[in-house]
């Protein structure tokens, strides 16, 4: 079947009257066969055939009927002579194949405005589609448009903070631990109440670099701070200020190293201090 339906188009069925000549027995064997097995699941060939079929009837009782009026005469003869009788033939077949053609072209536009509605509705669908992509990435803009607001007046509120002057700051002097010693005096200082910032004292001993670099870290080595460039006060001193929100309870040591205009950092000391909570 599935042969056949490639075979047997109703385009080719159309243009080479495949259901007349079948039921007057013109097509060959083989493309018989081939068109009854299509138009059986066919109901517009069907529909044809049958018509064909009354068409031939009709005629052969034409010509019947004009026999017994012309006894004698030849088929031909009966046929020439009898005007009457063609035109009732050709208003017959106009008659049977009406319906037929009236069908087949109401297939055709059928399918011809089924394949528009296909074709709109993928258009429709593609449409629709894009256009919940396009709401889908206007509304996560609008998220991240008001996520970045927020995060903008949050940054424009500790700006103002820090931008307050402060007062009693709170200040630790370190101590630093000398000839390698583990022990030693250890400072603690304790965080504010109020987020804000803390400032470290250190100073660097006999060390004169043109810069310094002070790295923070805690008890695990995670680094928490770390700032470059730092250059010695007038009392020969790095006040170093840190952020209270960055620190936790717990041991911290703070290493200061040199930086000399060429060359790779120099070891200055290290400073250990404990912060508690407030």
């Amino acid at each position: 079947m599935e042969g056949t339906a490639k075979l047997m188009d109703h385009q080719t069925i159309d243009d080479g009257n495949t259901a007349e000549r079948y039921v007057t027995g013109r097509l060959p064997p083989e493309e018989a066969a081939e068109f009854e097995e299509h138009y059986l699941d066919c109901p517009s060939c069907t529909a044809r055939v049958e018509a064909a079929e009354r068409l031939q009837r009709g005629l052969r009782r034409l010509a019947e009927e004009a026999a017994v009026r012309v006894p004698g005469a030849s088929r031909s003869t009966r046929w020439s002579r009898s005007p009457r009788l063609a035109l009732a033939a050709a208003a017959l077949l106009a008659v049977a194949l009406a319906p037929v053609a009236l069908e087949l072209r109401q297939i055709r536009r059928l399918r011809s405005d089924l394949a528009e509605t296909r074709d709109a509705l993928a258009q429709a669908k593609v449409e629709k589609g894009s256009a919940a992509s396009i709401q889908g990435q206007l509304e996560q803009t609008r998220r991240d448009l008001a996520t970045e607001a927020k995060e903008r007046e949050a940054l424009a509120r500790e700006v103002a903070a820090d931008r307050r002057p402060q007062a009693n700051l709170p200040v630790l002097a370190l101590t630093q631990i000398r000839g390698g010693a583990a022990g030693g005096p250890v400072r603690t200082l304790t965080l504010p109440k109020a987020p804000g910032w803390v400032a470290l004292w250190v100073e660097p001993g006999d060390a004169d670099h043109p810069a310094y670099r002070a790295t923070l870290a805690d008890a695990k080595g995670t680094v928490v701070f770390q700032a470059s460039r730092l250059a010695l006060n007038d009392l020969g001193a790095l006040l170093i200020t840190v952020h209270s929100t960055s620190l936790s309870p717990g041991a911290y040591r703070l290493d200061v190293e040199g930086l000399p205009r060429s060359g790779e950092p120099v070891p200055v000391g290290r400073f250990p201090l404990r912060i508690a909570a407030p």
